[in-house]
């Protein structure tokens, strides 16, 4: 608080000599901060340590800017305990064995406070462990216990010498005797157990582990199979394809595969009889406009072929069905005529609407679009292609409505708008090419007119939009004879309090861009205004009596 109230007092004494410097009134932007060790103000880029108040004058747009300044460090804590017990609770939590721990209470995000680090170095007595692992048959006798199943166990003893636990902690495996029966259906000889099996039969063998020394019997029930087929007589034109083989001539054939139930290899006699195709020769004319479509069907299947150009064209076509038994060879003199094509290029703003097809568009095709009309001597369509690439007119913003400054003030327009547009402000008889518009001493409203323009290089073509934005001057002062108002606290967090002996009929809020952002009617003598919704900054009250008079007040939102 003591801080708090010098930076004001600073601030207070500070502003007079810099009104006085160029008699310009300055808004103040007060700023309190709390941050853990350093703190980099961006206002003038400084990083300070310690506490302080700094005030800084910005002479570009005249505000002063005053920074309260909290600067909070870490509490560290080192604690060491040496024990005699097993283990040992700390801040919450129970540890078992030596060793260094460390806890971090993280200081709430935004507060400005840092984190407080708590270090314990600990030593505990040392709790004793033996580890067994056994392998048996049947059950095992542990500390007592018949143990019957495989699994991990622990036992524990009380040391009073030391105050800790003695574990002792098994690992047990329980082998016991096992029966294994085996069905098997095999063709040909079987290998089992380093032994080689020709006949159907059962078998056994037994199995020692070496480690737990129990038996392990296997038994084996043996089907050796053995599959014949009978032979497959066939026919066919041409080729034959046979359990996925393809034969082109006559003779007997063998195929082998597999049962797959079985798992046995069956030969599959065939006597197959295969006669030859018949041959003929049909010649075919075709004539189309930029392709047409030839299809041949028959028994065998249907073959489509399409033809984009002029040609000859042989194919052999054949049907082998049984009954026919024939190859084709199919002459084709193919004619194709092209249809006429004409483009149109057009580089055009936002939209283009073409005639041809009745459609408007607003961004460029992805397909360059057609459209079809009419026949030419060839009977062949006429196609008509539009080349169209749409550009993007720049996009104004935070240039629009009105804006409100006191009469005097400098009007700074500085509009966000789509990158590489050229600038052109408008407003009474001057015109600017500037980024941004300065207008000094304003006196009355104001309409300034923004025209912002992008030039493509890739086709030469300018899109341009325009905004518009009116400067309206209060015409009120601070103050108005005979009128007592007061607005308390200035600076505010966010809750203004408005005192007025004329009861108020109306109050707007004004940002430093003169844009409204709040307002409230019908307050009465005394009220209050909960402004925590606005950002840090300073604004302007503009404020309507019931008797009509008006007066604008400044105040700054510190959060």
């Amino acid at each position: 608080m003591k801080k708090a109230l010098l930076s004001l007092l600073l601030v207070a004494a500070f502003m007079p000599l810099a009104l006085a410097q160029d008699n310009t009134q300055r808004t103040m932007n007060y700023t309190d901060i709390a941050a853990c060790r350093t703190y980099t103000w961006p206002v003038n880029n400084q990083t300070y340590t310690s506490d302080t108040v700094v005030t800084y004058i910005d002479s570009t747009d005249d505000i002063i800017y005053v920074l309260n300044l909290t600067v909070n460090h870490p509490f560290i804590s080192n604690e060491t305990h040496n024990g005699t017990r097993c283990s040992y609770t700390w801040r919450g939590t129970e540890y078992l064995s030596s060793s260094d721990y460390s806890d971090t209470v993280v200081a709430a995000p935004g507060s400005g406070l840092c984190d407080s680090i708590f270090n314990l170095h600990l030593t505990l007595a040392n709790t004793e462990t033996d580890y067994d692992t056994v392998h048996t048959c049947g059950q095992y006798i542990w500390f007592g216990d018949t143990l019957s199943e495989s699994g991990d166990y622990t036992d524990s003893i009380y040391n009073p010498s030391n105050g800790c636990m003695h574990y002792d902690r098994l690992n047990l495996s329980i082998v016991t005797t096992i029966n294994a029966s085996h069905q098997v259906a095999n063709c040909g000889d079987y290998h089992w157990f380093d032994t080689v099996l020709t006949t159907s039969g059962t078998y056994t063998h037994f199995y020692q582990d070496t480690l737990s020394g129990c038996d392990t019997i296997h038994t084996l029930t043996l089907t050796i199979l053995v599959d014949t087929a009978r032979v497959t007589k066939d026919s066919a034109c041409a080729t034959r394809t046979w359990r996925g083989q393809t034969f082109n001539a006559t003779g007997y054939y063998y195929v082998m595969d597999t049962n797959a139930t079985t798992h046995c290899v069956t030969v599959h006699p065939l006597d197959l009889t295969i006669k030859t195709p018949r041959a003929n020769t049909a010649d075919t004319a075709l004539t189309g406009c930029n392709g047409v479509l030839f299809t041949v069907s028959s028994r065998a299947g249907t073959t489509n072929m399409t033809f984009r150009e002029s040609t000859v064209w042989d194919t052999l076509f054949f049907d082998h069905s049984w009954a026919r038994c024939y190859d084709s060879t199919i002459h084709l003199n193919v004619t194709i005529n092209k249809s006429g094509y004409d483009t149109t290029t057009v580089h055009s703003c936002d939209s283009f609407y073409w005639a041809m097809n009745e459609r408007t568009y607003y961004i460029t095709p992805a397909t360059a679009p057609r459209f079809t009309s009419g026949s030419d001597s060839n009977g062949c369509d006429s196609v008509h292609i539009l080349s169209l690439t749409i550009n993007k007119s720049p996009e104004i913003t935070a240039i629009n409505g009105d804006w409100y400054l006191n009469a005097g003030e400098t009007a700074v327009l500085y509009p966000t708008c789509t990158e590489g547009a050229t600038y052109k402000w408008t407003y009474g008889n001057q015109t600017s090419t500037a980024d941004t518009l300065r207008i000094p001493n304003v006196q009355g409203n104001i309409d300034v007119s923004l025209q912002a323009t992008i030039t493509y290089p890739a086709n030469g073509i300018s899109c341009s939009d325009t905004s518009w934005i009116t400067i309206v001057t209060f015409v009120g002062i601070d103050g108005v004879e005979g009128t007592n108002v007061t607005l308390y606290p200035n600076p505010t967090a966010g809750q203004l309090n408005i005192q007025s002996q004329e009861a108020v009929r109306e109050v707007v809020i004004f940002n430093a861009l003169g844009q409204q952002v709040a307002s409230q009617q019908n307050l009465g003598n005394q009220s209050v205004m909960n402004l925590s919704n606005l950002s840090k900054g300073s604004y302007t009250l503009r404020l309507t009596l019931e008797n009509g008079q008006t007066l604008n007040r400044k105040f700054i939102i510190t959060k």
